[in-house]
């Protein structure tokens, strides 16, 4: 596999003018961490960071390419626009490669079985790990294939870890279990005031015409 890069422009442009920034297809970041003397501040495009990050995540260690410089980052924090749901500004942190750090790492579940008994509930979609920088790995796949009863699940000690890798979040924790499927009980139809008239009505007609059919039947 060909290592992870991206690639940035150093930025002078600070404060409120990163709005023009932003207007012109860019989105301000900095680049800092233990192994950065000084915060860097850079610029990315919009689309190609926006495609980055859905494909790649935040746990992904990867190369970040500036001018001059490079730095192997983590994508620690990206600002969205609250509207939009576009990024405004990105934080690239850059780890110590020799030093174990914690990092929240995506579980991703797979093969899911469309026959199983209840429905499939994704309790954790992410899970804490430590280990050094460059185990950290990009997601953890979980087969849930043989989940297929209700209260089958599978659990933080159920998954397994890269080598080098341990996880944080307690073993006992959910991933995904099965329930069972609720059924909504169909609501009682209330009677409106005219049914129920009508049916009064028609209840006087019948018992009318029957005492007119008993006194004929009498003076025959």
């Amino acid at each position: 596999m060909e290592p992870l890069t991206l690639a940035a422009e150093p930025r002078t442009i600070l404060g409120k003018k990163v709005k023009q920034l932003r207007r012109q297809g860019g989105v301000p970041g900095v680049v800092y961490g233990p192994v950065v003397a000084e915060t860097v501040a850079v610029t990315v495009n919009a689309k190609e960071f926006t495609r980055f990050y859905h494909v790649n995540g935040h746990s992904a260690l990867f190369t970040l390419q500036w001018g001059s410089g490079q730095q192997t980052v983590f994508i620690r924090d990206v600002q969205l626009d609250p509207v939009k749901q576009t990024p405004v500004h990105v934080d690239f942190f850059a780890p110590n490669l020799r030093v174990d750090l914690t990092a929240s790492v995506p579980v991703i579940l797979h093969n899911a079985d469309p026959d199983a008994a209840g429905i499939l509930t994704h309790d954790r979609t992410e899970i804490e790990v430590r280990g050094l920088p460059a185990a950290i790995p990009h997601q953890i796949d979980v087969d849930v294939a043989g989940l297929v009863e209700v209260g089958d699940s599978v659990r933080v000690s159920d998954l397994t870890m890269p080598e080098g890798i341990v996880a944080i979040t307690a073993e006992d924790e959910l991933i995904a279990h099965l329930v069972a499927e609720t059924v909504e009980p169909e609501p009682e139809v209330e009677e409106t005031g005219e049914a129920a008239e009508g049916e009064a009505a028609g209840s006087g007609e019948t018992d009318a015409d029957g005492e007119a059919a008993g006194s004929a039947g009498a003076s025959s």
